[in-house]
């Protein structure tokens, strides 16, 4: 899996039904948490052969199905590198990598960048018989980013009422909105 979230375009994961719910928490200067749900339809999951790359133990995940859904529970703790990779590998395209960077004293720079993923966006932009398809079959899907620490200084995204969080939360309607209407990249200030 490698730190799936991300790792791949949000388009591609609503395109492929898959819902997420994402929490990086910054512990130390190169010290971090991840925890969350992936989930997708258990008839999807099935289709692609049950492929354990979607939940692999070694990179923090425990596969759960139940009769509708194939869920991963991710909780994995190392260091940033290990927990949001900024450099492109394999399963890293160049356009979607997150990065954590330690600015000193208690403070960190989370960064998402959502922009890289506008050509395909763009491209599907142009089928309405697409887009029709994908607001019925992702209605109510959504992806959800978190970063958490001591206290957030600053963030791109929706900074929580005790000040200790900020979360990005996309829908396949912002996702598809016109490009000046959709989400920028999802950066926070944050000291641990």
């Amino acid at each position: 899996m490698r730190a799936i979230f991300l790792c791949l375009p949000a388009a591609a994961l609503l395109a492929a039904c898959i819902e997420m719910d994402m929490t990086v928490e910054v512990l130390g200067e190169d010290e971090a948490r991840v925890t969350g749900v992936i989930q997708m339809q258990r008839q999807a999951f099935e289709m692609t052969g049950g492929d354990e790359s979607f939940c692999a133990e070694e990179d923090g995940g425990t596969l759960e199905m139940t009769e509708t859904h194939a869920r991963c529970i991710i909780d994995k703790t190392g260091t940033f590198a290990e927990v949001m990779p900024s450099e492109a590998s394999g399963d890293t395209p160049a356009e979607m990598q997150g990065e954590l960077v330690y600015l000193g004293g208690d403070r960190v720079r989370a960064f998402l960048p959502l922009t890289g993923m506008e050509d395909e966006l763009d491209e599907m932009a142009e089928d309405p018989a697409m887009l029709a398809m994908m607001r019925q079959m992702l209605a109510g899907m959504s992806i959800s980013f978190t970063m958490k620490g001591r206290e957030i200084e600053s963030s791109t995204g929706t900074i929580s009422e005790d000040g200790t969080s900020a979360t990005i939360t996309l829908g396949v309607d912002d996702l598809i909105a016109p490009a000046a209407e959709r989400p920028g990249d999802f950066e926070t200030i944050l000291r641990f």
